[in-house]
């Protein structure tokens, strides 16, 4: 029984007086860092393009044990970006704001370093590697959402479009708004916010007009509009790294998609109408423009563990590229038809179906609005397809046994709408289908097909 208690003293003692390999000693005055953490990131299995590869990224790390949270900015080349004054002036390691100490040791990327006698802007470079507690750490690294930069009109105080002196929009480079990072600073501030509450976000859509920039007949009212991505978001994971102080690291992340690539596509036939030299048919250069909106779309995922958020979907809307050719046939009713394939694209985190496979409202639903304009009439076109059985036959998404809560299985997908929707310069006509689409009106409520 004695021997038993004088190891158990000694046990502690050690525990006391040591420093284990997860730093359970005061930091403050025995860091315990590595020499050196340097990332190289792998872009080969995507193969991305160079207009495809992020400009910016983030490096975030949790040390599982004595818990440190670490948010770094990175080029694409894996160099982190640190933040130091003009006079590069050291800060205490665990003083809340710390990024580089003077030992070299790293907690968190605050871009606000600047001291009461220095009003400096902090200055920013890039450095190949940092160094680290060492310890037990779970990471990821993946696309900075705000970048790259994009083009947008200028407005005035007043919300109004600047022009220049010849009439032209004023554009301007501003960050990349469509998707938003949720939590990053709580995560960064406070060691109690967990990795996985760290999340991207589509963003809402203030207005419908500052996609169409025209009259929009809403037809599955109720559900919020958000932007799509625009582009391809990666991301990599590391569930697991022993790092040991005193030694060099270099660790490579292999990137894989966080958003889905979703094309709807659907076809337009042209058809001539008319008799004799009344004869007339539509042109490609004579549809003004094509929109599509798609509601369904899951609006927000954990970046550590890429779980769907699927308690309120949303609805996009993208603008549609014009075909200028598509092949024409004649009809055996004598008519030509020309038929443009169409589709529309959006990068979004998830598509999920609605319960009700011929719902004209609710998720799975796609509204289609097109504009045509002919000698001196203009016309706008809406109709409806309900997509939710062939997202459901996709396999985009699966449930995970959790309430509101989904998982990714695929990194893209294809949809089609059966039903050609017919066009003759008097309107337009369609009619149901398997998918069902319900038909086609025009702002003036007059009804080309009973369905």
């Amino acid at each position: 029984m004695k021997v038993t208690v004088i190891y158990q003293i000694l046990l502690a003692s050690l525990l006391l007086v040591g420093c284990t390999k997860v730093d359970l000693c005061d930091e403050t005055t025995h860091p315990h860092v590595v020499d050196g953490f340097s990332v190289t990131y792998n872009w080969n299995e995507l193969g991305l393009s160079a207009n495809e590869t992020p400009e910016k990224l983030y490096f975030v790390a949790t040390r599982i044990l004595n818990t440190r949270h670490i948010v770094y900015q990175t080029d694409k080349d894996g160099n982190f970006k640190v933040e130091k004054s003009k006079e590069e002036t050291a800060i205490t390691p665990d003083d809340g704001n710390t990024e580089t100490s003077g030992d070299g040791s790293t907690t968190r990327d605050n871009t606000d370093i600047t001291t009461p006698d220095d009003q400096s802007e902090p200055q920013s470079e890039y450095q190949p590697d940092i160094k680290l507690p060492g310890g037990e750490y779970v990471m990821m690294a993946f696309t900075d959402p705000a970048y790259p930069m994009v083009k947008k009109e200028k407005k005035d105080e007043d919300g109004n479009v600047v022009k220049d002196m010849n009439d032209n929009i004023v554009m301007e480079e501003v960050k990349d708004t469509r998707v938003e990072l949720h939590n990053l600073d709580e995560f960064k501030e406070n060691d109690a916010v967990h990795m996985k509450e760290v999340k991207m976000r589509h963003h809402a859509l203030e207005s419908v007009t500052d996609i169409v920039h025209d009259t929009w007949k809403d037809l599955n009212p109720g559900i919020e509009h958000v932007w799509e991505a625009g582009r391809r978001l990666i991301i990599s994971r590391c569930d697991y790294l022993e790092l040991n102080a005193g030694n060099n690291y270099e660790q490579p992340f292999n990137f894989t998609s966080l958003t889905q690539h979703i094309d709807i596509n659907f076809y337009l036939d042209l058809v001539e109408d008319g008799e004799g030299e009344d004869k007339q048919q539509l042109k490609p250069e004579d549809i003004k423009y094509i929109f599509v909106e798609m509601s369904g779309i899951v609006p927000e995922i954990s970046l550590s563990t890429g779980l769907l958020n699927t308690s309120s979907l949303k609805r996009v809307i993208v603008k549609v590229p014009v075909p200028t050719t598509g092949e024409t046939i004649t009809e055996e009713s004598g008519k030509k038809c020309t038929t443009l394939k169409c589709t529309a694209s959006m990068d979004v985190f998830g598509l999920v179906g609605g319960m009700d496979n011929y719902a004209i409202m609710g998720p799975g639903v796609c509204c289609l609005a097109l504009s045509v304009k002919t000698g001196t009439k203009e016309f706008i076109s809406n109709g409806i397809a309900n997509l939710s059985r062939k997202i459901k036959e996709l396999g985009l998404t699966e449930e995970t046994g959790q309430v509101n809560e989904r998982r990714r299985l695929k990194d893209s997908g294809e949809l089609t709408i059966d039903v050609h929707l017919r066009i003759t310069p008097s309107g337009a006509q369609g009619g149901a289908g398997s998918d069902g689409v319900i038909g086609w009106d025009d702002v003036t409520n007059e009804i080309h097909v009973d369905i």
